[in-house]
Parts: C-alpha cells; structure tokens; sequence
C-alpha cells in the first residue's frame, strides 16, 4: 500500500447544495478513517483547503475512492506520495489509570 497527501482545494463561493451535502459527507469522512483508508482529515481555518492522507495501492485507486465522497464535484485534488506519515497519537497506547 501507498500513502499519499491529498490537497483539496474547496470552492470560495460555494453553492447551497455544498452546504446541505455536509452531514453526508461528515459520515463518509468517519468511515473512512474507522476503516483506516484516511489517515487523517485536516480542514483548514479559512476552509479554503482540505488535507488527506490517505491510504490506497496507487494514486488511481486513491482518486476512484475520493470520487465516492458526496461533495467531490465541488473539489479538485493534488497529490502527493508520501514515504511515511508519522502520528504522535498512533506511535503510544492510551495510558488507563484503572
């Protein structure tokens, strides 16, 4: 498997159907990161921008998975293959005090 950044450019004046699609698409993102296919799901301040790292065995299969999220008509990708992507949370179990 690959890992590859995906830089999501949102529009700057989006229609209203963009906005009522938020809830579905929210789901998607959630699932997709319970099934480990996003690493990560990073929206910017100014919500110009979306980042992904994501999981996939070529840019191809990436792309097919990222067309299936309900706002994908409203993004345009760029992508870039990582050679890792660390995570301070992923590296160290929760510690439980019981």
């Amino acid at each position: 498997m690959k890992t590859f950044m995906v830089e999501v450019q949102l529009p700057n004046e989006p229609p209203q159907e963009f906005f009522t699609l938020i809830p579905s698409q929210r789901a998607m993102v959630v699932e997709l990161l319970t099934k480990r296919k996003f690493l990560s799901y990073t929206l910017s301040a100014d919500r110009s921008k979306v980042w992904i790292v994501m999981v996939a065995q070529s840019q191809s299969e990436a792309l097919v998975l990222l067309e299936q999220q309900p706002m994908d008509k409203f993004f345009s990708y760029h992508f870039t293959e990582l050679m890792f992507h660390d995570m301070a949370g992923a590296m160290f179990p929760a510690v439980s005090l019981n």
